[in-house]
């Protein structure tokens, strides 16, 4: 008998890499990358993977780092570091660096990337270091990185301490839920529809808003109301949470810290995955899609931890029919936001050739006998 069935996202999630801890050490020895990217960022994090792969002896054809227009005099203050440490692993080939609020971010890494291709017969070789990327930065180069050609490694810094602690949101919590302090950010500068994601909403349709929220409620509110301000009074089933779970049992208390911070409550539609496990992003989003799809036009806003703004990357590949809203801080808090390294983790995606492949997979019709 002949069985006709269509591939699930579930079927192939098992072949997406595992994130694992990173030992430079344990790398290919004379492997050479030909692109290194990372941000310039005031965490001090934005110094660690490029100063573990100076002492391991790793290399690359060239480097690039992002910019940001927010916390600019803060950020400037790693440059001299950094440089240091491109100049040193790319033989002093530091390319201009890119600003992540320029229209022409998107073309001017998908024309870096172009250019490595055409200058090795093999697929080019790209690590991307994650660790002080805003999600907007991680949507908007993943959206250029996922559909080129390139053997892609994606490598993070875990910080030590993240804040608030546990100590100083219990002693001061409207410090974190006011919108006029500072927290760990304050104001909105700008709401936007993300020129790389921006979706086929239908006009006849209702609008649905899945949202990854922060430790500041302003930019999901602003998100909400610039979809639809009726919204923020009458939710009902068009706005979903997704929360995060912290990966480590002593910070399971964040998670019950940031539906206070956004007052959200039992009788809202919410999820909760690991802020640590991309996957677990990508199997609810497209469960949520599956649900909500032929009755709403769905707006995304990724405004939670770095690895479920990855998910939602790999998400979006297999559903561009969602849009993608960025709420851009005015100023984030650069002396009081996370503090050292724990640990160091890598996803190696391998050739994104072979990544799209499988991703396209998703929903083709196989017939077994």
């Amino acid at each position: 008998m002949v069985k006709v069935q269509a591939i699930g996202l579930s079927e192939i999630m098992g072949s997406l890499p595992e994130i694992e801890a990173f030992n430079p050490k344990s790398s290919p020895k004379n492997k050479v990358d030909q692109l290194f990217l990372c941000a310039l960022g005031f965490e001090p994090r934005c110094l660690t993977i490029p100063s573990l792969l100076r002492r391991s002896d790793y290399r690359t054809g060239s480097c690039v780092f992002a910019t940001y227009r927010t916390n600019v005099s803060e950020n400037e203050s790693n440059l001299p570091e950094l440089q240091s440490l491109l100049e040193y692993v790319s033989g002093k080939n530091i390319l201009t660096p890119l600003e992540i609020d320029s229209i022409e971010f998107s073309n001017q890494l998908r024309e870096i990337l172009k250019g490595l291709s055409q200058r090795t017969d093999e697929l080019p070789s790209v690590t991307v270091d994650i660790s002080v990327f805003a999600n907007r930065l991680i949507m908007r180069s993943f959206k250029v990185l996922i559909e080129s050609d390139v053997n892609l490694r994606v490598l993070y810094s875990e910080a030590n301490i993240y804040h608030p602690t546990k100590e100083e949101y219990q002693k001061e919590p409207s410090k974190w839920k006011d919108e006029d302090a500072l927290g760990l950010e304050r104001g909105v500068n700008d709401v936007t529809i993300s020129i790389d994601h921006p979706g086929q909403h239908l006009d006849v349709l209702p609008n649905c808003i899945v949202v990854f929220p922060c430790y500041k409620a302003e930019r999901s509110k602003a998100i909400i109301a610039k979809v639809d301000p009726s919204l923020l009074t009458s939710p009902k089933d068009k706005v979903l949470w997704v929360l995060g779970k912290p990966h480590k049992p002593e910070d399971s208390w964040r998670e019950d810290a940031m539906r206070e911070i956004n007052n959200i409550g039992e009788d809202q539609q919410q999820h909760s995955i690991s802020t640590f496990a991309y996957k677990d992003s990508i199997k609810v989003l497209d469960r949520i899609h599956s649900e909500k799809w032929d009755k709403c036009n769905i707006t995304l806003a990724p405004n939670g931890s770095k690895m479920q703004a990855l998910g939602a990357a790999l998400f979006y590949y297999l559903h561009p029919d969602v849009r993608v809203m960025f709420a851009t801080p005015k100023e984030y808090n650069a002396m009081q936001y996370t503090e050292g390294c724990k640990n160091t983790w890598v996803i190696d995606f391998g050739s994104t050739r072979e990544l799209r492949d499988l991703l396209d997979s998703v929903g083709q019709i196989t017939i077994q006998k």
